[in-house]
């Protein structure tokens, strides 16, 4: 077991424009790529060869970062899309008798080094999995006395059949995927078409592991990977400027970026060479600034006030609350953006 394959296909879509045409798996958390994130953290346990399933649109990105990293790692390209399983599955014949294989744009803070361990002695393929408090949310493990895995329920109603759900990170046995080979058709998904057939024929266990699971491709989730060690914000220390007069909350400012004075920033991200200027407003938002119209700009003369509004109710509101202000000031001293 010295080879890990690491699915590294996948995009933030749901943090975009900040992750627009980058793998999930490149972006970065406190200055430190997913990627290499996850790398350190399993090399500390043996000298592991990482192999990376990547998409062949990112084929340019993941080729950068080859030449840019010291790590053993091999690219491995799917020219269509496959499902989480797809290629193990097409190319099984070429694997190797045992491996690892995980989602490579999570992260966890988890005991993988028992986990490994657990995965030397087993006999069966092993499905790392944690305990959670409302399962009815996830796909939950219907484990017996033996941890076998006894079936995949989806979203359960409650927690009778327990409360363990997928890690994203597991051990596999050759042998035990070429038995269900002839059932399996391609693209194919580990949790929907290998595990169900795995654990039918009694050949799926699970380890639970201590710890947490994050998935940083969520607005929230990528705040929140920033600030756990109790901070409120995170701050790059590479080139950016921020005026003593504004106010940042629980928010994300990556490099490059120049925030000037009485501008408010609350859970958000901004990207790059974002630029707010004078008394500009954001609030909920993920910018990033290679789209010339995204907004985060100052305008002069004048004093600027941009408003993001996601939400038509807010807007309504927003226009009501200033309506009897607007008389009050110069038309060119206040532009409002909405943004969908």
């Amino acid at each position: 077991m010295n080879e890990i394959f690491l699915l590294v296909g996948g995009e933030a879509t749901r943090l975009q424009p900040l992750s627009t045409g980058i793998p999930k798996a490149l972006l970065t958390i406190r200055g430190e790529k997913i990627i290499d994130k996850i790398i350190t953290q399993f090399s500390q346990f043996s000298d592991f060869k990482f192999n990376l399933i990547c998409s062949e649109k990112h084929r340019q990105h993941w080729n950068d970062y080859e030449a840019s990293s010291s790590n053993n790692i091999n690219l491995l390209f799917e020219q269509k899309k496959l499902d989480t399983a797809g290629y193990i599955i097409e190319n099984i014949q070429t694997m190797p008798n045992k491996f690892l294989c995980m989602n490579g744009d999570l992260l966890l803070d988890v005991d993988s080094e028992n986990f490994i361990d657990s995965a030397r002695s087993c006999t069966n393929s092993l499905i790392g999995s944690f305990e959670v408090e409302n399962p009815s949310r996830y796909g939950v493990l219907k484990v017996n006395e033996k941890m076998e895995v006894e079936a995949f329920i989806e979203k359960p109603e409650d927690d009778r059949f327990g409360n363990k759900i997928s890690l994203g990170l597991y051990h596999l046995f050759k042998k035990d995927i070429m038995s269900i080979l002839s059932s399996l058709d391609v693209p194919c998904s580990f949790e929907r078409d290998v595990f169900p057939r795995l654990s039918t024929n009694q050949l799926l266990n699970t380890y639970t592991v201590k710890g947490n699971m994050i998935d940083v491709g969520t607005r929230e989730a990528f705040i929140q990977a920033h600030l756990d060690d109790g901070k409120e914000n995170w701050i790059s220390p590479n080139n950016t400027k921020i005026n003593q007069d504004s106010i940042i909350k629980n928010s994300v400012i990556l490099d490059g970026c120049k925030i000037g004075e009485k501008v408010v920033i609350e859970n958000s991200i901004t990207s790059r060479i974002a630029r707010a200027e004078t008394s500009s407003m954001f609030s909920n938002k993920s910018e990033d600034t290679r789209d010339p119209k995204s907004g985060a700009k100052g305008f002069s003369p004048g004093r600027v006030i941009t408003i993001f509004l996601t939400d038509l109710a807010i807007a309504f509101s927003f226009f009501n609350a200033i309506r009897s202000f607007v008389s009050g000031f110069d038309p060119n001293d206040i532009l409002i953006s909405l943004k969908p």
